[in-house]
């Protein structure tokens, strides 16, 4: 039917370089998704792994990564590997800039911007953002130490559209030319997070602002949790053919921001997919980075959009959309 495999940590971990394609995602906001939302099956887009690793960790039992890149199902692998290491922080490099961390492409793209940032501000203010407490004081903080002619210039130099696509996203969610793209400014984002959250609570913002977690963790690396035993299924197919051969149940299925890749036929068509495949309560979600979504009217006779309350910590996307099937009237 499609490629399968279950995998289990080996009594060595060798590390090489993959240089997958990362898709960040907020871990507490889709663990807020999951404790409101009970569904059976678990189906994600492997990207990283780190998001279906923070659900395992946060008591999912079983999650089913998919995805047709091979080194990103590769990197999903040495992260399970890596767990079960004596020398995980190590590994996953939670001290430094080398490790299975930092071995995506868009963590490659934000530590070249990392080694240039602290020549942009004067000295103590990447701590003195640190130690500040409340959104008041952080907003305080960027006004007086951060808001400098020279850091705005080669911020929106740097996180320029065409900059990003070139060296930071997946070539194959920039290749269709016929979609219109949207406005994203991440330096507006970038300093909305960074006054919302302290970077002591945002790892995404604390990354891009020091190259690592300097002041932050991942939450399935704090102490030392480990998977159980067949816990990730690994499916090496694309996720459209992959929901199609789903039994229908109350399915969870996550998309990421993969249909940014495709057209809206195509997205139709799998929209279809998702509703064919689901029983009343599952649950589909998916992120816009750059392009709008278009959602076919079928789907939303069927499903509702749920309103989500909790801030996105990512200071990368457009909008996040969660549907829950509802019961046939």
């Amino acid at each position: 039917m499609f490629s399968e495999r279950n995998f289990l940590p080996s009594s060595e971990t060798t590390l090489k370089v993959l240089y997958y394609a990362q898709s960040w995602e907020d871990t507490s906001l889709l663990r807020s998704i999951v404790d409101a939302n009970e569904v059976d099956h678990y189906h994600m887009v492997a990207s990283g792994g780190d998001h279906a690793l923070s659900l395992l960790n946060h008591g999912i039992p079983h999650i089913h990564l998919v995805d047709t890149e091979q080194t990103q199902l590769q990197h999903v692998q040495k992260k399970l590997e890596a767990l079960h290491a004596t020398d995980r922080d190590s590994l996953f490099g939670l001290h430094s800039r080398k490790g299975l961390l930092h071995e995506g492409r868009l963590e490659g793209f934000l530590q070249k911007f990392s080694r240039v940032f602290p020549l942009l501000l004067s000295p103590g203010a990447r701590r003195a953002m640190v130690q500040a407490n409340s959104p008041e004081q952080r907003a305080e903080v960027y006004d007086k130490l951060w808001n400098t002619r020279r850091l705005q210039f080669l911020s929106n130099r740097f996180f320029s559209r065409e900059n990003v696509d070139t060296n930071a996203r997946h070539p194959g969610l920039i290749q269709d030319k016929s979609k219109k793209p949207t406005q994203v400014n991440y330096v507006d984002e970038f300093k909305a997070k960074m006054i919302a959250h302290s970077l002591i609570d945002n790892p995404y913002v604390d990354y891009i602002v020091h190259g690592y977690h300097k002041n932050s963790s991942l939450d399935y690396l704090k102490g030392n949790w480990v998977p159980e035993p067949n816990a990730i299924t690994l499916h090496h197919t694309d996720m459209k053919s992959y929901v199609e051969q789903l039994p229908c149940a109350r399915h969870m299925i996550h998309a990421s921001d993969i249909m940014e890749a495709t057209d809206g036929t195509f997205n139709n068509d799998f929209f279809e997919a998702v509703d064919q495949a689901c029983t009343t309560g599952s649950i589909f979600l998916y992120w816009e980075h750059r392009y709008t979504v278009q959602v076919p009217d079928s789907f939303k006779n069927q499903w509702k959009l749920v309103p989500i309350s909790r801030d996105d910590r990512v200071p990368f996307y457009n909008n996040f959309y969660l549907w829950q099937k509802q019961s046939k009237v």
